[in-house]
């Protein structure tokens, strides 16, 4: 995982320093979200959980293409009711997300593009790799400004997973028809 971590950084800054020869535009992007649960559990008791999070990204545009690399940060609290108890848990995770964007299709100020993203996730317990491709759909704004909606509902998902207090390692790849979060929205800049 360290190496493929590496490796990535490595592809990104090259990436990035060579469109600084491609004249290429500088922009700056995010996204956030929330997610809010609850059920019903042993009759009246619920069980319920939040999560917040951000990822404020950075890369440059050439042409059709733009490569950047995103900056998560994601909070979460999870409360339980067990034996008559409620039982809370917290954590923290951080992510570093490279990502490739292509721009397919344009119709007028709609866009229709892929992106493909590295997320190299760092939680209290556990490190991970994924790697996803998902669609995307852009909508410009005016010159300087994107909106953009990211389809999770479609993608390609590889993951590997460790936990470090288990020393226990998972893989899996999916094809995702609904990896349960339909849409991530956020905006781009350009200058």
């Amino acid at each position: 995982m360290k190496n493929l971590f590496f490796a990535s950084t490595i592809f990104a800054a090259a990436i990035m320093a060579l469109t600084k020869e491609a004249n290429a535009q500088f922009v700056v992007s995010g996204t956030a979200g929330i997610v809010s649960e609850s059920s019903a559990n042993n009759g009246d008791k619920e069980s319920s959980s939040f999560s917040f999070e951000v990822v404020p990204s950075a890369g440059y545009v050439m042409g059709s293409w733009e490569v950047g690399v995103g900056f998560g940060y994601n909070r979460s609290k999870t409360s339980v009711w067990t034996d008559g108890r409620k039982n809370t848990e917290s954590e923290s995770a951080y992510a570093i997300e490279p990502y490739l964007h292509y721009d397919i299709l344009q119709a007028g100020r709609l866009i229709f593009g892929a992106e493909a993203i590295s997320v190299f996730g760092f939680a209290d317990s556990e490190r991970s790799v994924k790697l996803e491709l998902l669609p995307v759909l852009t909508v410009e704004i005016n010159d300087r400004w994107d909106f953009d909606i990211f389809a999770n509902v479609l993608g390609v998902n590889y993951s590997h997973t460790k936990n470090k207090d288990t020393d226990h390692t998972t893989s899996s790849f999916e094809l995702m028809a609904n990896n349960g979060h339909l849409l991530n929205m956020g905006f781009t800049y350009k200058f």
